[in-house]
């Protein structure tokens, strides 16, 4: 009987080949079985059970039982499983310590970020990364962040996406300007505007609209811009650039909007 292929492929998963796949549950099912009906159940040739049954032996997954002629039986299914992840997971841990080596390797030889930034250049973040190379942005600005961004970004990323970063930030005294749609009236964004307010270096204003542009500029020296305005940051990919020209660009559109844009006076009815 052929084993199921969740079978095969947990074994394969674990570090095994097929042929070793199939030829342990083969054994597994018919137990102590000679090499003509090893190969007849498993489907394996019957010059490779030779081979393949040696190598499971070195493995500890199989048995030979000195007979004439010779049989072999299976490890236990618990006990075999059990040394397969434990050698997984042995190769995992020797595969990460080497992955970090290298990564240390790299940041050694790599130049520092501020040589970096002085070559522009553009590079298109893909979705599902947009918030981390953000994260990233906000913890290394030393200055200044320019946001444009809708309300419900804002609140999103002021109380859960980017709430610790910012905190950084403003610990850094970052100066931190945001425009924003001005939002319907609520506790919650009185709340959150008098929570920005209360920062030293925040300054938040408004406009009428949802911006149809939603931007980021860090430290006047790099610049997002989101690709999918209306989509959740997660799902949209964003435009990262160091570009003089384009951050020129970039400032100069937020320039505009904050000396058109309203002060906050946000009243709630009591």
């Amino acid at each position: 009987m052929e084993p199921q292929f969740s079978e095969l492929q947990i074994l394969i998963d674990l570090g095994l080949t097929l042929k070793q796949a199939r030829v342990y549950m083969a054994l597994i099912k018919s137990g102590s079985s000679r090499i003509s009906a090893i190969s007849k159940i498993s489907k394996v040739a019957r010059p490779d059970v030779y081979k393949t049954l040696s190598k499971l032996q070195q493995l500890g997954l199989v048995e030979k039982i000195i007979e004439t002629p010779l049989e072999y039986r299976a490890t236990p299914m618990n006990e075999a499983l059990s040394f397969l992840l434990k050698t997984k997971t042995e190769q995992y841990k020797k595969v990460r310590a080497e992955t970090r080596i290298l990564l240390d390797t790299v940041k050694i030889k790599r130049p520092n970020s501020t040589n970096q930034l002085e070559v522009p250049q553009f590079v298109l973040i893909p979705k599902g990364r947009t918030i981390k190379r953000i994260n990233t942005a906000i913890a290394q600005a030393q200055i200044s962040m320019d946001l444009l961004l809708s309300w419900k970004r804002f609140s999103g990323g002021i109380i859960s996406t980017f709430a610790e970063s910012m905190e950084s930030a403003w610990a850094k005294n970052v100066k931190i300007r945001f425009i924003i749609e001005s939002p319907l009236k609520s506790k919650t964004a009185k709340q959150l505007i008098q929570f920005c307010g209360e920062k030293p270096f925040c300054q938040i204003k408004f406009i009428r609209y949802c911006p149809t542009i939603v931007l980021g500029i860090y430290d006047k020296k790099e610049v997002f811009l989101i690709v999918k305005p209306k989509t959740d940051l997660s799902g949209s990919p964003a435009l990262w650039s160091n570009n003089p020209s384009l951050i020129a660009l970039a400032k100069d559109h937020f320039e505009i909007l904050w000396l058109k844009a309203m002060e906050s006076n946000f009243k709630i009815p009591r």
